[in-house]
């Protein structure tokens, strides 16, 4: 690493050129052979990275830093937060659905925030029931009371987070007013993805100050939910963050919590202390992971 060498992180990166935000501006970036060729290693937005300042406005990534955590659907690195956007009706809500991405979220070392939208056309009580047994960040809101976007956007200052909702739940509309100054942008991007289903997405954080991020998703789709299948059997449980104080107490060294007599987890359950649906969710998910082969 050279002496000149700056830090940065990456924005958004297309046809191989990299939009890089360093202390004193945007740089576009092209990346070095070594990287190029280093099979492992594919920059995405949220990568930090070493770069040579041309001093021309462009630039030349040397090394990247090591990644904390990395998606490849969306391609982006370095989350500390996935917020799943979830209407309170108008599309209804899918628990499991919710359920996977935060197992998804857990096992990749990133918080979990639900932000429950259309409160103002339906009662969120039942999610409310679910998550509030949960320690995942939860936050109610309706696009007619603004200062309800108030404690969402405090919650997203100073993180990376990538937003995630199904189609229809009022994700751009949440966006725009957040961050009215990325109308224009979200404006657009929405219009790509209504283009066709083969449109192909870029990934971009938008900066938005005070160490704060957000990369938008056009919908559960464009999560990587293989990335479940990474999750060993017996290591699911621990994704599920609600569950695991109680599987200490199981009669069973061995007990999967899904079925056996005297498990503690299931008696959590009928005592209300876990929602039915979450522990509905994990075995679900501990049935698909057994049956994926193992090699």
């Amino acid at each position: 690493m050279s002496d000149d060498s700056k830090t940065g992180k990456i924005l958004k990166g297309q046809n191989g050129l990299y939009t890089v935000e360093a202390t004193d501006g945007l740089f576009q970036c092209h990346a070095s052979s070594k990287i190029r060729k280093t099979a492992d290693i594919k920059l995405s937005a949220g990568d930090n990275v070493f770069f040579t300042d041309n001093g021309d406005g462009s630039g030349f990534i040397s090394e990247v830093r090591e990644r904390k955590n990395a998606f490849i659907r969306p391609a982006v690195a370095n989350i500390d937060m996935l917020a799943i956007i979830v209407s309170a009706d108008e599309p209804k809500p899918v628990p499991y659905t919710i359920d996977k991405l935060s197992v998804i979220a857990v096992n990749a070392g990133v918080d979990v925030y639900i932000i429950i939208t259309k409160s103002d056309i339906a009662q969120p009580e039942v999610l409310l029931d679910i998550y509030r047994k949960t320690p995942f960040l939860l936050s109610v809101t309706n696009i007619l009371d603004k200062d309800c976007v108030n404690e969402v956007r405090e919650r997203l200052k100073g993180r990376i987070t990538v937003l995630t909702g199904a189609s229809g739940v009022g994700k751009s509309s949440l966006i725009n007013l957040l961050y009215p100054e990325l109308d224009t942008e979200v404006g657009n991007l929405s219009e790509k993805i209504k283009r066709g289903r083969n449109t192909t997405r870029v990934t971009e954080l938008f900066s938005l100050g005070m160490q704060t991020y957000i990369a938008d998703t056009p919908g559960f789709g464009m999560l990587d939910f293989d990335r479940c299948s990474e999750v060993e059997l017996k290591e699911i449980v621990i994704c599920f963050p609600d569950i695991v104080p109680f599987t200490e107490e199981c009669r069973y060294k061995k007990c999967t919590h899904t079925k056996e007599e005297g498990c503690a987890v299931i008696q959590a359950v009928k005592n209300g202390l876990i929602a039915e649906s979450r522990h509905e969710s994990y075995i679900r998910l501990y049935d698909e992971t057994k049956k994926i082969p193992q090699y």
